[in-house]
């Protein structure tokens, strides 16, 4: 493992207890599966975080959040820490950067799918991480199912090596168990991009950034030709894996029609994501209506190709 992204860790294990002292904040992304579910096959360097509360309103999330990170960036600073808040391009605060003399670590916060579809759990860092940074903690982590549902769409949607070696881990553990899939399909159903070009997104090129952004992350080398096939394999498997219930919910989804019955989340149609998504589809239906229903279309044609 790069000694850049140690010491980047390092940073990091030190800055998420406080980050998490927020009672509405729970772990998410890479640094939740490889620090605290897997025995950290690769090293993470950010703290993504997921608002856990889906019934409080936007303006009010959206202040809390920010004296959340207010009260994080004095705890840091206090301990000796540069800490920094970003806003959005709107001038929400939800970014906060965080540095010593040689590592930086991102923790963000993600107000757009908050709430959780499962409950949070709270776990252990791995024995591995416990050895290597002489550390121990216990963090909220989003459930096992969510955290690999919306991994999958992650790795169809920006095609990063981390999230294809996450993958990778998933598969040699758990398969593609049923409640991931499930998850899987309210994460994609939420994405701000049509399912269709995420479920059936097109190849990206991974050897540039497999080479800038993922090599000596990993405890043991991975080629980026495993990846590759990981990537294959997920594009043929995961769309047949996908029951006529997910594809009846994501069609009934992307004619602005859902039938929530369909799907095991009572509160999924409350998520703000899930009606926010709603809202631009029906706003589409009206502007667009050909682009609208093109959008069925184009998914009934594809999943034809993948018999379930």
């Amino acid at each position: 493992m790069d000694r850049q992204y140690v010491d980047t860790v390092r940073l990091l294990l030190a800055v998420a207890p406080v980050i998490f002292e927020s009672p509405h904040f729970a772990l998410k992304g890479g640094t939740a599966l490889n620090l605290f579910v897997q025995d950290l096959p690769r090293l993470s360097v950010d703290i993504d975080v997921v608002f856990t509360d889906h019934i409080m309103d936007r303006e009010q999330v959206l202040k809390t959040i920010g004296e959340e990170l207010l009260t994080a960036k004095a705890r840091l600073e206090y301990m000796g820490y540069s800490a920094t808040l970003h806003k959005t391009q709107k001038g929400d605060e939800a970014k906060l950067l965080v540095t010593n003399q040689a590592s930086q670590v991102k923790v963000e916060v993600n107000f757009v799918f908050r709430g959780t579809l499962l409950p949070v759990t709270h776990r252990a860092l791995v024995n591995s991480a416990c050895d290597l940074f002489t550390a121990a903690m216990e963090l909220p982590v989003l459930a096992i199912p969510e955290l690999y549902g919306s991994k999958l769409v992650a790795a169809l949607d920006r095609q990063h090596p981390r999230d294809w070696f996450d993958v990778v881990a998933m598969i040699d553990r758990f398969g593609l168990e049923a409640e991931m899939v499930d998850c899987f399909v309210a994460y994609l159903a939420g994405h701000n991009r049509p399912v269709h070009e995420v479920l059936f997104s097109n190849d990206l090129p991974l050897e540039e950034i497999y080479n800038t952004d993922f090599v000596g992350m990993t405890a043991t080398e991975i080629p980026l030709q495993h990846l590759i096939e990981t990537r294959r394999h997920i594009r043929q498997e995961l769309p047949k894996v996908l029951t006529d219930t997910h594809r009846r919910f994501l069609l009934s989804f992307v004619r602005a029609e859902p039938d929530w019955a369909l799907m095991p989340f009572d509160h999924l149609k409350d998520l703000p994501a899930i009606r926010w998504k709603l809202f631009n589809l029906e706003k589409l239906r009206v502007a667009n209506k050909t682009r609208f229903e093109l959008q069925a279309s184009e998914l009934i044609d594809r999943f034809n190709r993948f018999p379930s």
